[in-house]
């Protein structure tokens, strides 16, 4: 019969976990100190730390990987922050050219407060003051040692004094846009950058070494969990890792495993699944620390469907994937909280909604602690966007079709 334990775990959280007779003797292992123990240590924590309602999640602990399931936010409709937009930089028309960016594609904040735009089309890294001032730019069309021909990411290393590019290699800079060095990732099976992934992610670790989606001969062909590869300064594939979750349709299979990634401070890598409802820690060396799910206000499917595609007079219908738009983006802030973009409403095929729609009702943040308990919802502004960062205490929203601009908001703490 199932019972019910209380267990402290780091930071002064208490979870839930669900316990099976059966299991007991697993678990213990597994947590490292006797249930009794633990109990223990819990009655201590219960007096200091009253905020968290261990009624709104619960825990499953499997093969040393903790399992969270979120059934509501611990400060329920009332979130700890509020967003306070700061202005935005670009213009559509200007007589100044330097107003004008021409397809913002990424945002990164410097220490002293100044924004690195990264233009897609434009081949250019621009550079502003916060008072979004027009200060510098670098960067320019072609294949030579620090151009661009199609740049997608911009990222910092942990230090935030040098400037890395993803564009089909990867370029370093120094702040002032002096090139020093670059690779080009090792190729299986076809690019290692390719469409698929251009909008997931790319980290930077404190050694210099990169993080990318792995191409998907890595993890299809091999059925391993390898979503992300990490690449050594010469562009060599060192280690892989994360979770995958396979169908018996490969098609099936891409789609459930397309993700957005990021990195906290200490390293950790973050994922959130776009098509399902999971987001993953795990720690620098690949391995899995927790998994975490929260209540959606939609059914999850990932099914195959018949499509029907029109070109000219000519009609054909095609089994397509039919899945369920969970997760758009996902970033960490200056107290380490996991912010995760989720979808409150279904996109139409084309992955956008009605023009006349208020994005506020079809967006919201979830944002969780290092632990992967749901803390609170933010609502999302109604502004069009294409992605968007995290940098201290400032989301940037990054619109490259519709305005061809950046949004500046400040994280404000209510308390």
């Amino acid at each position: 019969m199932p019972f019910e334990d209380l267990i402290y775990l780091e930071n002064m959280t208490i979870i839930n976990v669900c316990v099976s007779e059966g299991e007991y003797d697993m678990k213990r292992l597994t947590f490292g100190v006797p249930i009794a123990a633990a109990i223990s240590i819990l009655l201590v924590v219960c007096c200091d730390d009253s905020s968290i309602d261990a009624s709104l999640f619960t825990v499953e602990v499997i093969d040393g990987v903790r399992y969270v399931h979120n059934y509501g936010p611990q400060l329920g409709n009332t979130p700890d922050v509020k967003l306070e937009l700061i202005g935005k930089i670009g213009k559509l028309e200007s007589e100044d050219e330097k107003d004008i960016l021409y397809d913002p594609v990424d945002v990164a904040r410097l220490s002293s407060g100044d924004i690195l735009i990264l233009e897609g089309r434009g081949c250019t890294v621009k550079r502003y003051n916060k008072d979004h001032e027009y200060i510098s730019s670098f960067g320019q069309k072609g294949q030579g040692p620090g151009d661009f021909l199609s740049p997608f990411f911009l990222r910092l290393n942990t230090s935030r004094n040098k400037l890395y590019v993803a564009d089909s290699k990867i370029s370093m800079f120094s702040l002032d846009g002096s090139f020093e060095d670059g690779f080009k990732p090792e190729i299986i099976g076809g690019s290692s950058i390719h469409e698929q992934y251009r909008t997931s992610g790319m980290v930077v670790l404190s050694g210099s070494h990169v993080i990318l989606p792995s191409h998907t001969s890595i993890w299809v062909d091999s059925g391993e969990h390898k979503l992300l590869s990490v690449y050594d300064k010469k562009g060599t594939i060192i280690r892989s890792f994360g979770a995958v979750k396979q169908y018996d349709n490969p098609f099936l299979t891409l789609n459930a495993n397309i993700i957005y990634f990021t990195k906290d401070n200490n390293d950790n890598i973050y994922i959130a699944y776009a098509y399902q409802n999971r987001i993953s820690k795990y720690s620098q060396d690949g391995k899995m620390i927790f998994s975490t799910d929260r209540t959606l206000p939609y059914e999850l499917k990932n099914v195959m469907k018949a499509e029907l595609f029109k070109s000219g007079k000519a009609e054909m219908e095609i089994a397509w994937p039919s899945v369920s738009s969970v997760t758009k983006g996902i970033n960490i802030d200056h107290k380490n909280r996991i912010w995760i973009l989720t979808f409150l409403k279904q996109p139409n095929r084309f992955g956008t909604f009605d023009n006349e729609e208020n994005l506020t009702d079809c967006y919201e943040f979830d944002v969780f602690d290092s632990n992967g308990i749901l803390l609170f919802k933010v609502p999302f502004p109604n502004i069009r966007f294409n992605n968007f960062s995290i940098y201290d205490d400032r989301i940037y929203f990054i619109d490259s079709q519709n305005e061809s601009c950046i949004y500046e908001y400040r994280i404000v703490e209510r308390n």
